[in-house]
């Protein structure tokens, strides 16, 4: 963002409402985004005050500065899903020549004098629905901060950064193909769902985060997507990454995308699963229909996450497939979610690391506090003897099913 530039203001320049998030007022911002994006760009500022909006893409040279305690709720409608804010270019999946590779180029949603959010935990999370807050693809030099996220166990994470959607296979001469050179700062969510959380990384290049919370859910989630013609993370690295009462702080699970680097420090977290989780490469059969030479993904040579230090806790999100890492002394603790996909119950250990030594990530100066057994680092040798599915069905049958209630919406 330049020094100095031109600065509108959404409410007395263009007729922004604060009405308390009764109708959607996205046209207001596109219209401002348009005109300002038409004069060379520059600041945006908007007012405190709650508001709805949805789809609402930023232009080149565009900064939207949020005004702090201003809360921003989706444009929903019942049965869909939705964005908030999307960085990205338009850019059909059928593209003429001169649309190949089109891309935003510096911008940023950022905090005016503290926090904002995004709020939607007045839903319940029903199939066929998801919401993001932030959705990044086609664009170059960016910055999101001071965003806060009210969940309430819904699908999708607070921010996706992805890579282009198109159906070209190759993009390797186009100068952004994901979102690239981005810095992600000072971001919360609160009541994350276990299958998701903060930020997801389908398709990012040098890109870092830094002071990331997570109430619940993964807070950085570097799962490549497992079906595309793109997907795949390079040069990534973060600082200061907590959670708590979650799945883990970071999670990587490469599926078929060949990844680059990836470089964490001071990773905590108090009452996970795991505070870092390592995943297993895999190929689905969808993938192989767009890439029948897919093989199992990795991730380069020389990632690390260093400085991990996880608090053991009894309201770790564990997912059922983990089952057998869980003693069976701990069997009695565990509470059954409501879409019967989790458990609350007893954190595992600070790291699993499912790689299978089929890629290496280095694990370096693990401290944790309150667990009953030594190990730091723990992988699929260390799981009991059998299936998650026959444990399962012995816990049902010896302790009932003790179910999590479903999440209930916040009237707001």
């Amino acid at each position: 963002m330049a020094p100095t530039g031109l600065t509108k203001n959404l409410k007395a320049d263009y007729g922004l409402v604060d009405d308390d998030a009764k109708n959607n007022q996205s046209e207001t911002f596109r219209k401002a985004i348009a005109d300002l994006a038409a004069k060379g760009g520059g600041r945006l500022i908007v007012p405190k005050g709650t508001y709805r909006l949805a789809n609402v893409r930023l232009m080149s040279n565009i900064h939207l500065l949020i005004e702090k305690d201003t809360v921003i709720k989706p444009d929903w409608p019942k049965g869909s899903k939705t964005v908030v804010f999307s960085l990205d270019a338009e850019q059909p999946k059928k593209m003429t020549k001169g649309q190949e590779g089109a891309f935003i180029e510096n911008v940023s949603i950022r905090g005016l004098g503290g926090r904002w959010t995004v709020d939607y935990s007045d839903r319940f999370p029903n199939k066929g629905e998801g919401v993001r807050g932030v959705l990044g693809r086609m664009v170059k030099n960016f910055l999101i901060s001071d965003m806060d996220v009210k969940d309430n166990c819904t699908v999708y994470c607070g921010m996706t950064l992805s890579p282009t959607n198109t159906n070209i296979k190759d993009v390797t001469k186009w100068e952004v193909s994901r979102a690239t050179d981005g810095t992600i700062r000072n971001c919360r969510i609160f009541n994350g769902s276990p299958g998701y959380g903060l930020v997801q990384l389908h398709g990012a290049q040098n890109v870092h985060f830094e002071d990331l919370y997570a109430d619940g859910g993964v807070t950085l989630r570097l799962e490549t997507g497992a079906v595309g013609l793109h997907t795949g993370v390079y040069n990534i690295t973060g600082k200061n990454i907590v959670c708590e009462n979650g799945r883990c702080a970071v999670m990587m699970g490469p599926h078929s995308a060949v990844n680059g680097k990836v470089n964490v420090e001071n990773v905590t977290t108090r009452g996970c699963t795991y505070a870092v989780q390592l995943g297993l490469g895999g190929v689905k059969e969808a993938q192989l229909k767009l890439d029948p030479h897919a093989k199992p993904g990795s991730f380069a040579k020389g990632s690390s996450i260093k400085n991990i230090h996880a608090e053991f806790g009894m309201n770790a999100q564990l997912k059922k497939h983990s089952l057998q890492m869980v003693p069976e002394a701990n069997f009695k603790h565990l509470r059954l979610w409501y879409d019967s996909k989790f458990f609350s119950g007893p954190s595992i250990a600070p790291v699993y690391d499912g790689s299978e030594a089929r890629y290496e990530v280095i694990i370096e100066n693990v401290t944790s506090e309150g667990f009953e057994h030594d190990e730091k680092i723990v992988t699929a040798e260390d799981a009991r003897p059998g299936k998650w599915s026959n444990s399962f069905d012995d816990w049902k049958s010896e302790y009932g099913i003790k179910e999590v209630e479903r999440p209930v919406p916040v009237k707001n």
